[in-house]
């Protein structure tokens, strides 16, 4: 079994051994090359996926241009989670950054998982809170901080995130052009006197 998955599971659930055998069973490897869609408008969302390896961003094209909302690496799972639930078509799209390899999981294996039992159950209860924190954070941080400080707190969770991405990808995370990342990029890295 693939060490970072077994990590993921079981940092929101403790799962034993056979009940990670029933899960992984459930779980569909899959390989997307850099800049490939695994999600566009009008697609139905059907399966979450978490990645082994590589990364992917969540975004939506508006008048204003492309909007990041968020981006998940090794470990971490990545869907439209309303689109998946209720079978509708999504109106984002999720783009592989760098050459990814992930595993997915249906909506119909999902249910077959909650059928095992109450771990089943939480761990989709937990995906989902994690899920609709993301998204309200990424929302109040980008409605009430600076471009500066989410980028500060962005390069927290992701340390290495300028070493594997665009910065236009950053850029449009944080609502601003490239142009002005590079500034505050230049005065964080700058001492202030």
């Amino acid at each position: 079994m693939d060490e970072t998955i077994i990590n993921s599971l079981t940092s929101l659930v403790d799962f034993n051994q056979d009940e990670l055998i029933i899960f992984m069973k459930r779980l569909k490897l899959r390989k997307v090359i850099k800049n490939e869609f695994i999600l566009k408008p009008g697609d139905i969302c059907k399966t979450m996926v978490i990645i082994k390896y590589g990364g992917l961003r969540y975004f939506t094209i508006t008048e204003k241009g492309e909007q990041s909302h968020w981006f998940a690496f090794e470990g971490e799972w990545l869907g439209d989670y309303e689109s998946f639930l209720i079978r509708q078509p999504s109106q984002n799209f999720i783009q592989a950054l760098e050459d990814t390899e992930l595993y997915c999981l249906s909506y119909d294996d999902m249910q077959e998982l909650y059928a095992y039992g109450a771990k089943f159950e939480r761990f989709g209860r937990l995906i989902a809170e994690n899920l609709f924190i993301s998204i309200g954070r990424s929302r109040n941080e980008l409605a009430s901080l600076s471009a500066e400080q989410r980028y500060i707190n962005l390069i927290k969770t992701y340390p290495n995130i300028s070493k594997r991405i665009q910065i236009q990808h950053i850029a449009t995370y944080l609502g601003i052009h490239p142009q002005s990342l590079s500034r505050i990029r230049r005065n964080i890295s700058s001492p202030k006197t």
